[in-house]
């Protein structure tokens, strides 16, 4: 029964860590691509 607990403890802290890292970086990128898309379509309104 202890190797079933440590298993899924396991396993959900590496899902958690996972999900935090994956959300800094979406996050991240996220923040970068709308600020490019956002000059883009500032360029474009000044022509």
């Amino acid at each position: 029964m202890a190797f079933w607990m440590i298993f899924w403890k396991a396993v959900f802290i590496i899902t958690v860590s996972m999900f935090a890292f994956l959300a800094v970086w979406v996050t991240i990128k996220g923040y970068s691509d709308i600020k490019t898309l956002l000059l883009k379509v500032d360029e474009s309104h000044r022509e």
